[in-house]
């Protein structure tokens, strides 16, 4: 890998970057400039983050040159005492000011207008994107060397994106407008932080930057929602987000409320209402439904989350959940994430519904639970009545 030439720059870098009050940016951008360098901007301000963070270590960067690894790319070392050894993180800080920069690069932010939808049937009904899982930054195929070498990056959760577009304009052709669009995200949306469950569990294997992950993210789900709206395909829009979960936590949260701000800034009022599910469980109304929506992990106090088949615990701590809140609509739906597959149980009182995985198993799921599936759901329902059209979407996995 080619070593940024910031480096072979740096008294200057240090003097500029003083002049332009540490703005990294600025201070590539002009190293970049006049020495005629072919950088991006954003890989000169990585470069002087990263050398301003591990300079305190005067060994490493040398180290690094004698082995061939980029100082750049050096997330963690060892610093060897006499009487210690300590394993130093050497993370930069996640900028999400450039990250939005790069999300919102193309807005005008002209306030548009709800699109009059026109149905096919006097029956108002619901379409329901479920969403869980899609842990943008993973790595599933580490050193080529996983189980089943599947491939997860920017592109391929595009595509992924547009399968979920595709499959919710088939049904609008098919059926007309909805009373209701309904997208429902259940959280672990981003893999991790800093390359940690933000719950401060174990480490993962990622093949993104925080800033990367959170463009990604952050730049697919608002094209879902805004190529949705746009096509007219309901009367009305929702987007419900959980953020209690074990691997995103607040990273997910924070990209989620961009996301929302950005909404807030493109429709006029009340075009989409555009929710940030802080709490375990949360329960919302459609008609004679209730949709109680959970991670099924919170991100601090659950030793276990929820099972995948419902058991005398579990049944007992959502019928006092639903007993707490008084929920007493005709039909009740527990939708859960976490455990990547689909499995459908019901009592009395209500049904438990777990959804998969929208990205692909990764090594540790492989290697210890074996091959895996991923994808979406969608459901069309009725509001005054109980028969709910389900169907299951799977994505066709990529094998490097």
């Amino acid at each position: 890998m080619l070593k940024n030439p910031i480096h072979n720059h740096w008294d200057e870098v240090l003097e500029i970057l003083k002049e332009n009050g540490n703005d990294y940016s600025a201070t590539a951008r002009q190293i970049y400039d006049k020495y005629n360098y072919d950088f991006t901007v954003d890989a000169g301000r990585k470069a002087i983050r990263a050398r301003l963070v591990t300079k305190a270590h005067t060994g490493l960067e040398a180290e690094c040159d004698a082995v061939g690894i980029p100082v750049d790319n050096v997330k963690h070392y060892w610093h060897k005492g006499k009487h210690y050894s300590i394993n130093v993180n050497a993370q930069k800080e996640t900028d999400y000011a450039q990250a939005l920069e790069d999300v919102l690069a193309g807005y005008t932010f002209e306030k548009k207008k709800l699109t009059p939808a026109i149905s096919k049937t006097w029956i108002p009904k619901a379409i329901k994107v479920t969403l869980s899982d899609m842990h943008v930054g993973l790595n599933p195929n580490p050193n080529n060397k996983s189980l089943f070498g599947y491939e997860y990056n920017e592109e391929i959760f595009n595509e992924h994106i547009n399968r979920v577009i595709e499959s919710v304009l088939k049904e609008y052709t098919n059926n007309g407008a909805f009373d209701l669009l309904l997208i429902d995200d259940l959280g672990d949306s981003l893999d991790g932080y800093n390359g940690l469950t933000t719950r401060g569990g174990h480490g993962l294997e990622q093949n993104m930057t925080n800033e990367q992950a959170f463009s990604t993210y952050v730049k697919g789900k608002l094209r879902l929602v805004e190529t949705l709206i746009d096509a007219g395909v309901a009367n009305s829009y929702e987007v419900r987000n959980v953020t209690d979960c074990n691997h995103s936590g607040s990273f997910g949260a924070i990209a989620n409320i961009s996301i929302k701000m950005i909404l807030e800034r493109v429709y006029e009022k009340d075009v989409v209402k555009f929710t940030i599910l802080e709490r375990f469980m949360e329960h919302f109304e459609y008609g004679v439904h209730t949709f109680i929506l959970t991670h099924g992990k919170d991100g601090k106090y659950m030793f276990k989350g929820l099972p995948y088949t419902l058991n005398d615990k579990a049944t007992a701590f959502i019928n006092e959940y639903i007993d707490h809140y008084n929920i007493n609509t005709r039909y009740i739906h527990l939708e859960k994430g976490d455990l990547h597959r689909i499995g459908y149980d019901r009592t009395k009182k209500f049904d438990y519904r777990n959804f998969m995985s929208f990205a692909p198993p990764s090594a540790w799921v492989q290697g210890n639970f074996g091959d895996g599936y991923s994808g979406f759901s969608l459901q069309v329902i009725p509001k005054y009545n109980g028969e709910i059209q389900h169907t299951d979407f799977y994505f066709d996995l990529k094998k490097k």
